[in-house]
């Protein structure tokens, strides 16, 4: 995730993070996991970490682009699969990688 992609800043209760983790932050773009409660606009806390388990929510990079979604596994290939029946699953090819598990959303609430 490039520096010019920062919005901000806030201040979060250590007890909040997971452990002392390397954690960023996400603003979501889009629809595609509602199905698990995570909405357009929402802040996501990300667990810096190149690895997941398949079913973990994840925040990856596929051609250049960030995305958030559930990791699968079909055989051996890697997928990220969306929450919205509408949209269709990614395969982890070449061209991207997990940055890091997605472990709290935040929303603001009207």
């Amino acid at each position: 995730m490039a520096e010019e992609n920062v919005e901000g800043y806030i201040p979060v209760a250590r007890s909040l993070l997971p452990r002392n983790d390397v954690v960023f932050t996400l603003r979501v773009q889009g629809d595609s996991m509602t199905g698990v409660g995570i909405h357009d606009g929402d802040l996501i806390v990300v667990r810096k970490q190149d690895t997941a388990e398949p079913g973990q929510i994840v925040a990856a990079l596929v051609d250049g682009e960030a995305t958030v979604k559930r990791l699968a596994q079909r055989g051996k290939r890697l997928w990220l699969r969306p929450e919205n029946p509408a949209y269709k699953p990614i395969r982890i090819g070449s061209k991207g990688r997990i940055v890091g598990k997605v472990v709290c959303v935040i929303r603001k609430v009207a």
